[in-house]
This record gives structure tokens, C-alpha cells and sequence, in this order.
């Protein structure tokens, strides 16, 4: 029990201690930007990079893992589309907010380093599998969503299709400029034809290389601690009005979520029972910041958002420690 413990509660102590600095006023609100700037444009990226370099990606990374997260996350979305638009009634934008606050895990800040610490060197494709269905799956759908909503009370009297086609290049416009896309693909890209690499780009990898290493490095460390900073600087307003769209958003996220994922990874699939663990696992992750981050920026639930990322980042502490006793005894992890 205790090192089952020991496995997840590192990365929450971390999370908790940016909490506590967060409160105790050691950060404003324009900290945890700096903090996310640096996590989004240099910290993370670096560490795709580093990591994809050393990995041969054509014999590690398996489609049928990616295509378990892209279903896991459209189950979700789909289900929270039902239950936030036809049972609360909410309108289109706040129905948006939700699906993603309700599907979008931790991937970047606490799957990888999960999962890294639960395979290893393989841990990393599973990993960036998850971050690619999420950026496939949760961040076209949200974005599309919002932009549609948007247009809709911008442009109330154009037509249907003109509107889908305006959402669809905002679409496109901010998925093309994703932070974690272009070093993913880049990465992945010379990883995979790395034996034919010319002489002067196989130099130039070797000097950038230690530079990309001590950035990644810092990763974790910095984005577990922003998570805490994060919480503590946007407290919960209501905690009363927000209670049924707290539990269903953190029912769906932490418990709809790695039981779905698991059942098409048991149904479709034939996983080795290490990978299936570590799939179900970090489906469990928590909300992640990149669900505030997009309802902030359309004004849509960010309230809502924040609060998910508290309740769901505290409950998945006991969560996902009960999801590795299980593993641990019944698969072997």
C-alpha cells in the first residue's frame, strides 16, 4: 500500500505545495500565465522533442492506442453532450466548456510523467498517444463548438453553412498553432527517419540535444507546480450553484472515463496487461488546465472549469492510487 502511495503522491505533493504558495500570496494571477507560457512554448516542447529523439517512434508507437483514447474521448464528449445540453439545457457554448473540462485529462502535466514512471521508455507512446487523441478528439471538437456558438450570436442573421465554414477555419487556425503539435510532429518525424538522417542534421541534433534535456527537465516539476498555483488563484465562487455540474463533470472524468477506456481496450484489443494498466490509468487523470484555459478565453464556464480542476485533481489522488492497487494485484503492473 504504502509503495502504491509513494508512486502518486509525489506528484501531488508537488501540486499541493503550489497550492500553498499560491495562497500564501507568494504568486499572482500573472505567475501562473508566466508559469504556463513557459510550460506551453519551451519546457514541454523540449521534453517531446528530447524524448522522441531517443525513441525509435516506428517500432514503439502502436495505433491501437491512440485509437482507444480517440474513443474514450468521444464517448465522453458525446455523454456529456446529452447529459449538459438535453439534461441541464445548457446552451451550445456552456455545453462546449463542459465536454472539455469533462474529457480533458491531465495528459501533458501528469500522464507522462505517470506513465514513464509506470513503463518507462515505452510509457512515453502511450503517453503521447493520450495527448494526441486529445488534441484530435477534445481540442478540434471544443474549439469547433465555441466557434460556432460564437458565431451564431455574432453573425445571428447569416446562414447555417456560412457559419460552420467560419467556425471550421478558427477551427483549423488554432489547432495549426497548438504549442504541443508542432514539436509532436516534428519530433516524431525525425525519430522515425532518423537511419537516414544527413550528416550535418545528425550533428545538430547532437548539440541542441543538451539543451532540449535541460528544459525538459524542469518539466514536470514546474507544471505540477503550476496546476497548485492555478487552484489556489482561482477559488470557488459558489460552491452551491456549482455542485451538479461539479459531479457530473468529475463523475464522467475520473470514473465514466478509465471504465470506458478499458472496455474498448478489452473488447477491440488485445493490449499487453501492462498497457492496458497504463491506458486506464491515465484516462483517470484529472481535469486539465487546458479545459479553463479555452472556457476563459470564450468567457463560457471558466468558473465551473476551475472549480473541476480542484474537486477532480483532490479526488483523483485516492482515484487513481485504488486504480494501481488494482493493476498492481490483479495484472501484474
Amino acid at each position: 500500500m504504502f509503495e502504491l502511495v509513494g508512486i502518486v503522491a509525489p506528484f501531488f505533493m508537488v501540486i499541493m505545495l503550489g497550492y500553498l504558495a499560491g495562497r500564501l500570496g507568494f504568486f499572482q494571477l500573472d505567475s501562473a500565465k508566466v508559469f504556463n507560457n513557459y510550460l506551453l512554448y519551451f519546457a514541454l516542447p523540449a521534453m517531446f522533442l528530447s524524448k522522441l529523439l531517443g525513441e525509435d517512434v516506428l517500432s514503439g508507437f502502436d495505433v491501437r492506442i491512440l485509437l482507444i483514447f480517440m474513443g474514450g474521448n468521444t464517448a465522453i464528449i458525446v455523454l456529456s453532450w446529452h447529459i449538459h445540453g438535453g439534461l441541464y439545457r445548457l446552451p451550445l457554448g456552456d455545453t462546449a466548456a463542459l465536454g472539455t473540462t469533462s474529457a480533458w485529462g491531465n495528459s501533458g502535466y501528469m500522464g507522462i510523467p505517470l506513465a514513464l514512471e509506470l513503463l518507462g521508455g515505452p510509457g512515453i507512446f502511450v503517453a503521447f498517444s493520450l495527448l494526441a487523441a486529445d488534441i484530435i478528439i477534445i481540442s478540434i471538437a471544443g474549439f469547433a463548438l465555441h466557434e460556432i456558438d460564437k458565431d451564431r450570436s455574432e453573425n445571428s442573421g447569416g446562414s447555417a453553412a456560412a457559419s460552420m465554414l467560419r467556425a471550421g477555419q478558427k477551427t483549423a487556425r488554432s489547432i495549426a498553432t497548438n504549442p504541443f503539435l508542432w514539436p509532436f510532429a516534428i519530433g516524431f518525424a525525425l525519430s522515425a527517419f532518423r537511419p537516414q538522417w544527413p550528416p550535418f542534421l545528425a550533428s545538430s541534433v547532437d548539440f541542441v540535444f543538451p539543451a532540449l534535456e535541460m528544459l525538459s527537465a524542469t518539466a514536470f516539476g514546474v507544471a505540477l507546480f503550476s496546476i497548485g498555483v492555478g487552484m489556489a488563484l482561482r477559488p470557488i465562487s459558489n460552491i452551491q450553484a456549482a455542485a451538479p455540474i461539479l459531479l457530473s463533470t468529475s463523475v464522467l472524468k475520473l470514473l465514466v472515463h478509465p471504465v470506458i477506456t478499458a472496455l474498448i481496450a478489452a473488447f477491440l484489443f488485445d493490449l499487453e496487461p501492462a498497457i492496458f494498466a497504463t491506458c486506464v490509468i491515465l484516462a483517470a487523470t484529472p481535469t486539465a488546465t487546458n479545459a479553463f484555459i479555452m472556457a476563459t478565453a470564450y468567457g463560457k464556464r471558466a468558473s465551473e472549469a476551475s472549480a473541476a480542476i480542484l474537486v477532480s485533481t483532490t479526488i483523483a489522488f485516492f482515484t487513481l492510487t485504488g486504480l494501481l492497487m488494482y493493476f498492481r494485484a490483479d495484472l501484474g503492473l
